[in-house]
């Protein structure tokens, strides 16, 4: 990933941070009025309102809220989610902090008023950086320039999901067919076999690689990429991998992908995909 991309999701940490304070304090103002009240000491709140600003900085990168390329098409609901997952527990710890210690409980406003303040901020960074990297990928700035290898299905549709997507950091260059049997790819450029592999990632300057087909030249490509510093990926049905519902999953301390089959094709399956999701999520099993 280039370091621009980073670099403008570590600003926007900076400003949600700054922006979630400045929400706990103008919360006060807003309830207390623009004056400081013997009542509620202005330092005490500003002071706690320091660490449920950090918890809930710390939970949305946690949870990678900040994750680089953001979430794209159905998944993008799932940060506002997060927003709002992250400001109750931010809440909750200044009510623990602040509220709970004193007999008079001063104001149930106040956590609301800075809920709201901080969410809204937070939606609205979002929506602004969200522009941004969708800006940097349109305008091909820092993306990876990408050598699909393989003239199949599975490369067609790894192409058509990255121009598709407003945010992923890559642009197809072309393909290479290892058997030089395809006469066209759809949606890119076909350059040739794999023996003009070096002189096109030379000249059109690759920096990332998509293996798609020609398996028995997986470690010869490995090298080749390690060698001249290009990313390397492949797709995981060149591996004889079914792309859908796989899980990983940790075997008496090994790691492995699991294939889970689900056939969710009759008038009930939207609740079956809800029990599929509340096992997967809560309880980390199939």
């Amino acid at each position: 990933m280039s370091r621009h991309w980073i670099w403008l999701r570590i600003g926007h940490i900076a400003l949600d941070v700054v922006g979630i304070y400045g929400a706990f304090l103008l919360a006060y103002f807003v309830r207390v009025g623009f004056l400081f009240s013997s009542d509620f000491p202005f330092s005490v709140f500003a002071s706690l309102s320091v660490i449920s600003t950090v918890a809930w900085s710390i939970f949305l990168m946690l949870v990678k809220y900040y994750r680089l390329p953001p979430r794209h098409g159905e998944r993008a609901w799932f940060d506002v989610l997060l927003i709002f997952l992250g400001g109750a527990v931010a809440i909750g710890l200044l009510i623990v902090t602040y509220f709970f210690p004193r007999e008079i409980l001063f104001s149930r406003l106040l956590g609301v008023y800075a809920f709201v303040f901080a969410s809204a901020w937070l939606l609205l960074t979002h929506s602004i950086f969200r522009q941004i990297l969708a800006s940097q990928k349109k305008k091909e700035k820092d993306v990876y320039r990408t050598l699909i290898v393989g003239a199949n299905r599975v490369s067609e549709k790894i192409i058509q999901a990255i121009k598709t997507n407003k945010f992923a950091p890559y642009k197809i260059i072309g393909v290479i067919d290892p058997y030089g049997l395809a006469k066209k790819v759809k949606g890119a450029q076909l350059l040739g076999k794999l023996n003009k592999l070096e002189s096109v990632c030379e000249r059109e300057k690759i920096t990332a690689l998509i293996q798609c087909d020609g398996f028995e030249h997986t470690l010869n490509l490995i090298s080749f990429c390690e060698e001249k510093n290009i990313k390397f990926q492949f797709d995981p049905a060149l591996r004889g991998i079914f792309e859908e519902n796989l899980r990983i999953r940790d075997v008496a301390g090994v790691t492995m992908i699991s294939f889970v089959k689900r056939d969710f094709n009759d008038k009930r399956r939207y609740v079956y995909k809800g029990i599929d999701w509340i096992l997967e999520q809560v309880f980390d099993v199939d």
